[in-house]
């Protein structure tokens, strides 16, 4: 039923009923937000699921799915119908602004140490800026929760440096990879979520916490019919690892029998 639930909150939020701009954590919680592009346009919609929500909620020992069909957007619709699926990109965020900052995004790999807080302080206003003009452009576009921009402008989501970048590595100050790809469409091959926190003052190393449920680690994925997925679930084995099982009972079945008949 939890899970339902969290199902069912995902398709509210993108009807609008939710607040209509993404919150970048004055109040302490900062809204996670999907952001996809290409070399042409880019597409950012609000998931109105804040941060200290997700990390309640992973607490649940049932395991914990947040599912949005983005197909029920039209500015998703329009911009997926004229995007370059083979280098389109997307990434998931989040961040506060108040007091430490945090930022929470994807990963594939996590390099060993964090970056500098004072590089982090940077990436999380570059961010927190990104977010800014993304809502701009929802209320110039007259949408509760998305906007879409094209290369060059402001809100679009792989600037170059000096035009508020965002992007695969914030511009620049990230130490990895924070974005995938439409080959990351299934829990075994999503990516992960890892929250950066950043001390007020300093230079020392970040600390990097990738995040977990109860019973798994945190997968990010859009599947084949662009339904965004974040889950921390137990795995449901592949159709091949069913096989293999099976076989080995079969196989361990036939032991005991040729064993009984033996000892008969």
């Amino acid at each position: 039923m939890k899970l339902k639930l969290i199902a069912a909150a995902a398709a509210l939020a993108l009807s609008g009923a939710a607040n209509a701009a993404i919150d970048v954590g004055t109040d302490g919680a900062g809204d996670f937000f999907l952001t996809m592009w290409d070399g042409s346009n880019s597409y950012t919609i609000d998931l109105n699921l804040q941060q200290n929500t997700l990390n309640t909620d992973l607490a649940n020992p049932a395991g914990y799915s947040f599912s949005l069909n983005l197909t029920s957007d039209a500015l998703f619709n329009s911009f997926i119908a004229g995007a370059n699926l083979g280098s389109l990109s997307w990434n998931l965020t989040a961040v506060e602004t108040q007091g430490a900052d945090t930022v929470t995004q994807t990963y594939s790999v996590l390099p060993p140490t964090g970056i500098s807080n004072d590089n982090g302080r940077t990436m999380a206003a570059g961010v927190g800026a990104f977010a800014g003009l993304v809502n701009n452009g929802m209320t110039a576009q007259g949408s509760a929760n998305s906007a879409v921009f094209a290369a060059n402008t402001p809100g679009y989501a792989n600037n170059p440096l000096g035009q508020n970048p965002f992007g695969p590595n914030n511009g620049g100050l990230l130490n990895f990879n924070n974005s995938g790809s439409l080959a990351n469409n299934s829990f075994e091959s999503g990516l992960g979520l890892v929250s950066m926190a950043f001390l007020a003052t300093g230079t020392a190393n970040s600390i990097y916490s990738p995040l977990s449920g109860a019973l798994s680690p945190v997968r990010v994925y859009i599947g084949p019919d662009y339904t965004l997925h974040i889950a921390a679930v137990a795995a449901v084995p592949e159709p091949e690892t069913y096989a293999m099982l099976l076989a080995g009972l079969g196989l361990m079945g036939a032991i005991a029998r040729r064993r009984r008949q033996q000892q008969g």
